[in-house]
């Protein structure tokens, strides 16, 4: 049974971009919450990176700090994408939010006693990485029940642009926080308020029931189920490895922000923020113009000029003494990620059935867990060498993967077959 939608008046472009949003009312609610609960996130991870590299100097920590919060999921997403399948998607989606605000409380009452040390930073992201591998799983399941099939791409979108875009409020605020009062300490807790203000939106979600097929076996049966349902769709597992790329990049420049911050650019904490919020800004601007596509066939053809977009633009701004310059590059690294793991959702979300979305969106988040593992190389380059080496390599390795893929792969430059509604 699809989700019931509100009459669309007029097709203007207004009405076409936030389609979902205006059609479906539950949609609507996860969407609010997904902006609140993020909102919090980059402001507290903004002011988190900033501490850690005041107390360690190390560009390595960086990389390190933003590893461990996806490094996890290599273990976690799959067991949270088991019990999605088994379990109320809203109620999981809830409980992970709850847990996120307790592990930002705790980390903000050690700031405030002035009892902080590095070491509390890594763990704080460590937990996060748990949390995502039951909170990703959930809200990735719960998403595709609350629209209609034609209403999926501007569905993804608009749900991908609140995650990045919110980027845009909630950094350069942080960095502007922190330069005033010359301190972390009022950003942090943040993230648990937005949090909180999520379950609130969540709490008047109305989802149809988890399909029962899953429950049928037992939770290991589930796992294995998942795994050849994978193997056995070749165009599924391409995907899935495909995500692997965004995330090794992406983890390396945000890791080593703070670095170009202070020893490239010479900028402060203001500065910073906006360096910071640049990506959201990109991926904002992208966001809109995906969510106003009513239908876009190549979809596999421009993800992946998506992705070696992304890898050129890092690869200049590796190579950028200028700030303005740097501001923009990273503009057009946003835009392109948002391109490409956009894209990747939407194409996975229409191959699956519903009775194992869960497992199958996991282990795309088990790729995610995988990927920053090479930016913790990159990580050790900035350390032995410098970051604008690091971030080069980055950019670089992005170029030549998807470029080959775009060479030797005549799939990828096929037009998408259309989906049903």
């Amino acid at each position: 049974m699809e989700p019931k939608s509100a009459p669309l008046k007029k097709p203007d472009v207004f009405r076409r971009t936030f389609s979902s949003a205006i059609l479906y009312r539950d949609y609507r609610l996860l969407w609010m919450g997904s902006w609140t609960e993020h909102m919090g996130e980059w402001m507290e991870t903004t002011a988190l990176l900033w501490l850690l590299n005041q107390l360690t100097g190390s560009p390595l920590m960086g990389t390190l700090f933003v590893s461990l919060r996806h490094m996890p999921l290599v273990i976690f997403a799959f067991v949270g994408g088991v019990i999605v399948d088994r379990l109320n998607r809203r109620a999981v989606l809830i409980g992970s939010l709850l847990a996120s605000a307790l592990v930002s409380l705790a980390t903000a009452a050690l700031v405030y006693t002035g009892l902080i040390q590095w070491w509390h930073i890594l763990a704080n992201g460590a937990l996060a990485g748990v949390i995502t591998g039951f909170n990703h799983p959930a809200r990735h399941t719960l998403l595709p029940n609350l629209v209609k099939k034609e209403h999926l791409l501007n569905a993804v979108t608009l749900d991908s642009g609140s995650v990045t875009a919110s980027r845009i409020i909630g950094a350069p605020l942080a960095g502007f926080i922190i330069a005033i009062a010359g301190s972390t300490t009022p950003v942090l807790g943040l993230k648990a308020v937005g949090a909180f203000v999520a379950i609130f939106w969540l709490s008047w979600i109305k989802a149809p029931p988890t399909p029962a097929e899953a429950k049928k076996k037992s939770p290991v049966a589930n796992f294995v189920q998942g795994l050849q349902y994978v193997g056995s769709h070749r165009d599924v597992l391409t995907q899935i490895l495909l995500y692997l790329l965004p995330y090794f990049v992406t983890n390396t420049y945000t890791g080593l922000l703070p670095y170009f911050a202070t020893n490239v650019l010479d900028i402060g904490p203001e500065l910073y923020g906006l360096l910071n919020a640049a990506p959201g800004a990109g991926a904002l601007a992208t966001t809109l113009v995906l969510a106003a596509l009513v239908n876009l066939r190549r979809k596999h053809l421009v993800l992946l000029l998506g992705g070696i977009c992304q890898g050129v633009a890092l690869l200049l701004f590796a190579i950028s003494p200028f700030y303005l310059l740097s501001l923009f590059l990273l503009l057009l690294v946003g835009a392109s990620n948002t391109i490409f793991m956009t894209l990747n959702n939407t194409i996975v979300q229409q191959m699956i059935p519903d009775q194992v979305r869960g497992r199958v969106m996991s282990l795309r988040e088990v790729s995610s867990g995988v990927g920053p593992g090479g930016s913790l190389i990159s990580g050790a380059l900035a350390e032995a060498f410098s970051g604008q080496l690091a971030v080069g390599l980055a950019g670089v390795l992005a170029i030549l993967v998807l470029l080959s893929i775009l060479l030797f792969s005549p799939v990828s430059r096929r037009p998408t077959t259309p989906q049903p509604t």
